[in-house]
């Protein structure tokens, strides 16, 4: 079983050993324990299950022979990883007498950062432990430099929404997710009214203070797969996978709603809302130009105007609204609905159009089996599995 040294070295470095004889483990731990924080384990199984758990291993010492799972398992897990904090973990191979130069040259192609042979040293251990430390916390610091300055690349800084790069990358993988999956996109444009004479009247504090609470208030109201950028001075854009021009048009409602409730100043919003029909046709300035035109149009009407389609009154909108019977009382209700054994097969054949109708009642019908396959099987797939449901609710 895993074992961790008894001292209070929670603020040490932190190293994971891994080798099948106690008294390597062991003999390690002592040349090494008052420096670091030492996390034995005593077969590559173990360590992996280790290295999931645990977020703070810098170092691992690994052996190549154990049961279970020998060291090429261990180092072929930690660099498949999905986890950087994991992959890029430095691994130093312990070899024996037994090891010749092919062994060390197979550890050396599958990803092991450094060796170190049997018997070994004191001064030897504490040097790779030590440097191999060192270049640990570099590289972590490196990554971190790295992902701020990605994050301040699409990030605004006043009120830590998306910002206009971020939106146009973005705006385009979701178009794209839309026409592969056969699945709506809806673009709406939210802009302030008078921002410039609010900022000229209040100042710059004032002014600052109510975007902040309008981006706050668009946060709070989309989903997790949604997203919401500060596209101009007081201008955002929410891009909403899966999500139709009812869905759209309501949440358009509360946002406004809840913008007109703010206390700091009177505030008042237009909106344009694009719930384009997705095909292959379709390209994001369709989407963008239409959400702007309809944006222009709200900002010529009253104030807190919601502008979707001129080809659809507020009556017919409400009115479209699917009826809320239960799922089971329309699968009784379409008659041709193929069972699952034949829209699997349909499904992969030159008849997969045919199921365009169905798919969503489908879907519901394979759920549980998915969520089953997920647990059992530990698939990850959780956030696809979320995002099917609200899809079907």
């Amino acid at each position: 079983m895993p074992t961790e040294s008894d001292t209070n070295t929670e603020n040490l470095p932190h190293l994971l050993v891994v080798d099948d004889s106690r008294l390597m483990r062991r003999a390690i731990g002592k040349i090494l324990g008052k420096e670091y924080r030492i996390t034995e384990a005593e077969d590559g199984k173990v360590a992996w299950e280790l290295l999931q758990s645990s977020n703070d291993i810098q170092v691992v010492f690994s052996d190549l022979s154990m049961p279970n799972l020998d060291g090429f398992g261990l180092l072929e897990l930690i660099r498949n990883s999905e986890d950087p904090s994991i992959n890029e973990l430095p691994v130093i191979i312990i070899t024996g007498a037994e090891d010749d130069d092919a062994i060390k040259h197979k550890a050396l192609n599958n990803g092991a950062s450094d060796f170190i042979s049997k018997p070994f040293e004191s001064a030897e251990l504490r040097t790779r432990a030590k440097t191999h430390i060192r270049l640990e916390e570099t590289h972590k610091k490196l990554n971190q430099t790295e992902s701020e300055l990605e994050a301040q690349a699409t990030v605004d800084k006043l009120t830590g929404l998306s910002n206009k790069k971020y939106f146009e990358s973005h705006i385009v993988k979701d178009l794209s997710y839309a026409k592969r999956h056969r699945c709506e996109l809806t673009l709406i444009f939210l802009e302030v009214d008078n921002f410039q004479t609010l900022f000229l009247k209040q100042g710059k504090t004032v002014a600052d203070e109510v975007l902040k609470k309008v981006a706050d208030i668009g946060r709070e109201n989309i989903r997790n797969e949604d997203t919401l950028a500060r596209i101009g001075l007081s201008k955002l854009a929410f891009i909403l996978p899966a999500a139709n021009r009812i869905g759209a048009k309501r949440l358009a409602q509360r946002i406004s709603q809840q913008i007109s409730d703010i206390e700091i100043t009177p505030v008042t919003t237009s909106i344009g809302i694009a719930a384009i029909d997705i095909n292959n046709d379709i390209s994001v300035s369709d989407i963008i130009n239409l959400a702007e035109e309809h944006l222009q149009q709200a900002h010529q009407q009253d104030s807190n105007s919601i502008i979707i389609d001129d080809n659809h009154t507020e009556e017919e909108i409400i009115t479209s609204e699917p009826e809320k019977e239960p799922v089971e009382e329309k699968l009784a209700a379409l008659k041709s609905l193929p069972d699952m054994n034949t829209a699997t097969q349909m499904a992969s054949s030159d008849e997969a159009e045919r199921l365009q109708p169905y798919l969503a009642v489908l879907l519901k019908g394979i759920l549980p089996l998915l969520k089953l396959c997920n647990s059992s099987l530990k698939l990850e797939i959780d956030e696809a599995i979320t995002r099917i449901e609200k899809y079907l609710a």
